[in-house]
């Protein structure tokens, strides 16, 4: 008897207790009401979307403001703004047309009010207006494509190629928030295929496709054993340590221990100068940054005198008295960090793009063939007054 009665006592226990977990899961306002709708609204439309202001009522329940719509059949968005806000951007829409927008006022206890329906006619969404300006064109390797995207909308693009059967296949997904720019798929023969390119957007909204035939330019990985320095007067390029010199940086040891490291105190800008062994138009080049040394230590990639800011100068004939005048410029060049987190921290993804993979830069695609490349470093990742990278490898056509 008195185990049963202990038992009823459980029961009655537990029951309780789960009523009152179950209440802890409601709004403690739950009961508060719906509050009153918003009014005066107006709409500004804009790319993709639209900016909704209105007047939210006085009315202490009140908590946020939502808005619900469709942006196509079967996909629904939900978009919140607090009480202080006057406004809400919805956005998201494929198209131009007419589409409808409910607000719902909502209390602390998520009673939620009758809706208020507005319509909204979205300006050219941003897939449709970069597609419009989407160009392909043959390149080293595969094409390029250049594209413009004035809003600075997160953007994918995709690059479709056709393979040995006549199977078209994925080849580069390119991510990008720029005002424009351009990219290249490289990696196919100097034979005629069809290439494509489609953009998606972070609502998985997707463009046409746009198609064309190109025949990609020849293009070799240059000799790096051929190539030799200079030495010219001028030129910043005696070891201070971790190598041999300035030929470690065509060694083939990409991720070795051997780096090209300048004295400390030789200053920047400074630059180093050397022969590719034959004249080549130069299609891009990978820059290998050092490898870290130890954990927590401040000489590797994204750190010390990693280069940043660079320049690259080409001439035919360099006369030995290490001025500028037989030198021209070919571009300007800016290390990208994938993570962009602060000095100090280095991600794997930050690692693998500039150490394991190499970073890569493209030369610009009107710069004439040269033989002889001077590199220029203006500033570097870190606060040092020296530089020191791994590696360097070239690609073109000679």
């Amino acid at each position: 008897m008195q185990q049963r009665i202990h038992l009823l006592f459980l029961i009655v226990a537990f029951t309780i207790l789960g009523c009152e977990r179950d209440a802890l899961k409601d709004p403690l306002d739950a009961g508060d009401g719906a509050p009153a709708r918003v009014t005066n609204v107006k709409v500004e439309n804009v790319p993709g979307g639209a900016v909704i202001s209105y007047d939210v009522p006085d009315d202490s329940r009140l908590l946020y403001v939502k808005a619900v719509y469709d942006i196509r059949e079967g996909v629904t968005q939900e978009i919140k703004s607090s009480y202080y806000n006057k406004t809400l951007k919805v956005e998201g829409f494929p198209d131009t047309k007419e589409y409808a927008v409910k607000l719902y006022s909502v209390s602390r206890g998520e009673q939620v009010s009758e809706p208020v329906e507005t319509v909204i006619h979205p300006l050219e969404p941003p897939i449709k207006n970069t597609f419009r300006s989407l160009k392909m064109e043959e390149t080293f390797g595969g094409v390029r494509l250049t594209f413009d995207n004035p809003v600075s909308a997160n953007l994918v693009m995709t690059v479709i190629a056709e393979d040995s059967v006549g199977q078209m296949k994925e080849a580069l997904t390119y991510y990008t928030k720029s005002i424009g720019g351009s990219f290249a798929v490289r990696g196919f023969d100097p034979v005629k295929r069809r290439f494509g390119v489609y953009i998606r957007d972070r609502w998985n909204n997707r463009s046409d496709t746009l198609f064309g035939e190109y025949t990609p330019w020849l293009e070799k990985l240059l000799d790096r054993t051929k190539i030799k320095a200079l030495n010219l007067i001028t030129d910043q390029n005696a070891q201070h340590c971790c190598g041999v010199g300035l030929s470690d940086l065509w060694d083939g040891v990409f991720n070795g221990g051997n780096v090209f490291h300048t004295k400390p105190g030789t200053g920047l800008p400074q630059w180093f100068s050397f022969d590719l062994g034959v004249k080549a138009k130069i299609s891009r080049f990978k820059f290998y940054h050092r490898r870290s040394t130890g954990q927590g230590a401040s000489d590797g990639a994204y750190n010390g005198g990693d280069p940043k800011v660079f320049e690259l100068w080409g001439s035919d004939q360099p006369v030995n008295d290490g001025t500028w005048d037989s030198w021209f410029k070919i571009g300007d060049f800016t290390s990208l960090k994938p993570s962009g987190l602060p000095l100090g921290t280095v991600t794997e993804e930050d690692f693998n793009y500039a150490v394991v993979n190499g970073e890569e830069f493209d030369f610009p695609p009107d710069a004439p063939p040269v033989r002889y490349l001077r590199w220029k470093t203006n500033r570097v990742w870190g606060a040092l007054d020296h530089i020191y990278m791994a590696e360097l490898t070239f690609w073109g056509d000679y």
